[in-house]
């Protein structure tokens, strides 16, 4: 799963700073939508974009909140596939 579809299927539609950022990433048509935690340098490509887009402090820091919970959550599923074989 991309951390847009994380995103979008976590966060997007609902209140907070998490939801804003899933929102935001909705509207966004050049966000890169493909990016995932198995790419060694997927993080980077997004801060590298938010860097671009002139985001603030905050929303960077809610970036990499989500981008931790979002490995994290790829890192269970991993778990249970490979559990059930």
């Amino acid at each position: 799963m991309s951390f847009y579809e994380y995103m979008i299927s976590h966060h997007a539609g609902k209140q907070g700073k998490r939801s804003h950022l899933a929102d935001d990433m909705v509207d966004d048509e050049t966000f890169p939508r493909e990016v995932t935690c198995q790419q060694p340098d997927g993080r980077k490509v997004i801060l590298t974009y938010l860097d671009s887009c002139g985001a603030c402090d905050d929303c960077v820091e809610v970036f990499k909140l989500c981008w931790t919970e979002y490995r994290r959550c790829e890192r269970r599923a991993l778990n249970r596939n490979s559990s059930k074989r």
